[in-house]
């Protein structure tokens, strides 16, 4: 036997199950796993064990599934960093379904980890038994079943294992993304005391006495600077002659993804139409931002004028219908595109590119680490086109603070999605805020009519698969792991298919500032063909509920606020912030909206802003010489 005390946490391991559970868990802290997210169950109780006597991994408990999962995504997106959420068996490994797909859809790392039973209480009828083995399916980066606890298999394979999962999950040489492990246990699943030989231990040994990983990932020792020079000539090449240029930043994920198209928009030194997505629109003060891109592509002049020869496109897609048609226009007439992704996945719905340059994870990190930047040229600042762009931004961003910026007005969908964007980037310090913009009408909303601001602000959304569901529960994934002021924007049928965490957001030890826009239904419907058609659109698609949420707030012990006016929306928002600081209580905000009255609100704004772009400007004329 071996001569190791009890003080070593491994050696007093009750049993071999808790022993496995503990040596994965403990190899992931030390890859800098960002939060366990454990659901109760009895089969994953050694997991469970293992969570809780880890002091060094943040850790919650969540009672929905597929809540968990997504609380997961929002901490990994947050960091960069996997999750792990841990379920029993049975239908709670299911429900982890919708996180998992919004994880493989948008490269976001995370580790599944399901408990099963052990091979003997399959296809028998045993309770609580569902095949479990790829259940993802092709949704999963990589599926592994971890079989029982066995002393035939060597301690390092554990140890190897839970390595290949991370590594598989942040995808090094693949796109990042989702990691299934299905690990069967035998009893005894609670940690009661059993024998089992601490000699085993002697293989590990190096391991155990030092804080390195088992494996290290040996990175290349490429330059930053060489990573950028390379890309910036490649753009420079397909650019060609082409002097109207334009960067159109779409859909971010991961914080490094982020920073690499800051870096790379300001080193091609072009105007940057940044999707709300992208994160690009606040804090970036050295880059000519276009915020309102969506906008100024309703006027026929505007589109004209502003036609580019040359497309570069960063990311995933964008939230604009709009822009999406301008730039097919421009391709009808020559223009060309580039692509420049993460990844080998395709990002081309319109299956139009014909140029790309794709990153790995190694060139990603690289440009985010890019400290030292050339200033843009002379020509790029004050180009004409440039100009033009900046002319079209400031008539658009006049006709919305004078529509939407008003105190008194009764509040609507557009401007109660610019001043809460307005305020979260407002309660951004040190700790850099997060403000979750949920789909349907919220985003898009948001796309259009929120103002870039100077100070800095991480943008959160969920637009892999697009779905409503679970996004209160990453917006809880986000504030865990940045421990920042966090805002959610989103709609009524989001918040009724995520009620449950809203038990998450009363137990976070980071408040959370909730607005929901409540137009009873699903207002985006009156913005799409099925408009056209009354006996369908309503009920059918919109599905009224006929709900308000005070009492709910107050079964969740949520402060709630129902603001009339947009002056009262900025003054709750600044409470509930302050509330959030002091008391430690989250806040329930509900604008209450009709959909009809919204969809003509859209139209009239949208008719002013046409009006307001047909007239010239000289930077305009010059810029269609």
């Amino acid at each position: 036997m071996s001569t190791r005390t009890p003080v070593d946490p491994f050696a007093a391991a009750p049993n071999r199950n808790a022993l496995w559970a503990q040596l994965a868990l403990t190899e992931w802290g030390r890859l800098g796993l960002s939060l366990a997210v454990v659901c109760p169950g009895s089969r994953s109780a050694p997991l469970a064990h293992a969570v809780s006597n880890a002091a060094h991994i943040e850790s919650m408990i969540a009672h929905d599934e597929r809540a968990a999962g997504f609380v997961a995504l929002g901490a990994a997106r947050a960091t960069g960093r996997a999750a792990v959420v841990i379920t029993t068996s049975g239908t709670a490994v299911a429900n982890l379904m919708p996180a998992v797909v919004e994880a493989a859809q948008t490269g976001t790392p995370l580790l599944i980890v399901s408990a099963d039973r052990p091979e003997e209480l399959h296809d028998c009828g045993a309770n609580q038994s569902i095949s479990q083995r790829k259940i993802f399916g092709e949704f999963a980066r990589w599926s592994v079943d971890i079989p029982c606890a066995d002393e035939a298999i060597d301690l390092p394979w554990v140890l190897s294992t839970a390595d290949e999962a991370w590594h598989r999950a942040h995808g090094p040489t693949r796109p990042a993304g989702p990691v299934h492990l299905n690990w069967m246990f035998r009893e005894p699943l609670a940690p009661r005391v059993e024998p089992w030989d601490r000699s085993e231990l002697a293989s590990i040994s190096q391991w155990i006495t030092g804080i390195e990983p088992w494996r290290r990932v040996l990175t290349s020792t490429r330059t930053s600077d060489d990573v950028l020079e390379d890309l910036v000539a490649r753009v420079a090449r397909e650019q060609g002659d082409a002097s109207r240029v334009i960067v159109c930043v779409g859909a971010l994920y991961s914080p490094a993804m982020r920073t690499a198209a800051r870096v790379i928009a300001r080193a091609i030194g072009a105007p940057v139409i940044a999707d709300i997505g992208s994160g690009l629109r606040h804090g970036c003060q050295e880059l000519t931002i276009i915020a309102h891109g969506d906008l100024i592509a309703l006027s026929d002049r505007a589109r004209e004028i502003l036609r580019p020869e040359f497309v570069i496109r960063v990311g995933g897609g964008g939230s604009s219908r709009r822009l999406t048609q301008f730039f097919g226009h421009a391709r009808a007439q020559g223009a060309r595109e580039l692509l420049i992704r993460e990844g080998p996945e395709r990002i081309d719905p319109d299956h139009a590119v014909r140029a790309e340059i794709l990153l790995d994870c190694a060139q990603v990190a690289a440009l985010a680490s890019v400290t030292r930047m050339s200033a843009r040229s002379a020509s790029a600042q004050t180009s004409d086109y440039t100009r033009a762009w900046l002319d079209a931004e400031r008539e658009v961003e006049s006709v919305l603070r004078d529509r939407l910026d008003g105190q008194s007005e009764q509040l609507d969908e557009p401007s109660t999605a610019r001043i809460v964007a307005e305020h979260a980037a407002s309660t951004s310090s040190s700790a850099l805020s997060t403000l979750l913009v949920g789909n349907s009408m919220p985003i898009r909303d948001a796309d259009m009519h929120a103002a870039r601001t100077d100070a800095p602000l991480n943008i959160a959304v969920n637009r892999g698969a697009s779905g409503i569901d679970g996004l209160i529960a990453t917006a809880v994934g986000h504030a865990r792991a940045t421990k920042a002021a966090t805002t959610v924007h989103l709609g009524d049928l989001s918040l009724l298919h995520d009620v449950g965490s809203l038990a998450l957001v009363r137990a976070s030890p980071v408040p959370l500032v909730i607005v929901v826009v409540n137009n009873d239904g699903g207002g985006i419907f009156h913005f799409l063909p099925l408009a056209d058609h009354p006996t369908l659109l309503d009920p059918w698609a919109t599905a009224p509920h006929g709900t308000t949420f005070s009492a709910l707030a107050q079964a969740f012990a949520l402060h709630y606020e129902a603001p009339l006016t947009r002056g009262e929306l900025r003054e709750v928002l600044a409470h509930a912030h302050d509330r959030s600081v002091h008391s430690k209580r989250s806040t329930l905000i509900e604008v209450r909206t009709v959909r009809s009255e919204n969809l003509h609100f859209h139209r009239e704004l949208q008719a002013v802003i046409r009006e307001r772009l047909e007239l010239p400007t000289p930077s305009c004329e010059k810029a269609s010489q």
